[in-house]
């Protein structure tokens, strides 16, 4: 049997946290990339389009699920830093 203490269990717990955090902070930079702007915009131009583009509808659901995914994983970020966790 394998004993792991709380503050190792956080570190990897962390360790893979940060993994997610830069995998989808990649993606999003590529979209960024790509389209020259922010998600902001890129979100308000496509809602305001008449012309339906479905490669940019695509990459706007994608993109937005990867924003999500982004803040979701900021969240668990501060609440692991600042100790508002438990380990079962």
């Amino acid at each position: 049997m394998v004993i792991i203490d709380k503050e190792k269990a956080k570190e990897m717990y962390y360790a893979n946290l940060m993994c997610e955090y830069h995998k989808v902070n990649e993606k999003i930079r590529l979209f960024t990339k790509k389209y020259s702007i922010s998600f902001e915009q890129f979100e308000k131009d496509i809602k305001g389009s008449e012309k339906e583009d479905f490669e940019k509808w695509d990459d706007y659901m994608e993109w937005k699920g990867y924003e999500n995914v982004l803040q979701n994983l900021i969240k668990e970020k501060k609440e692991l830093e600042v100790g508002d966790y438990t380990v079962s």
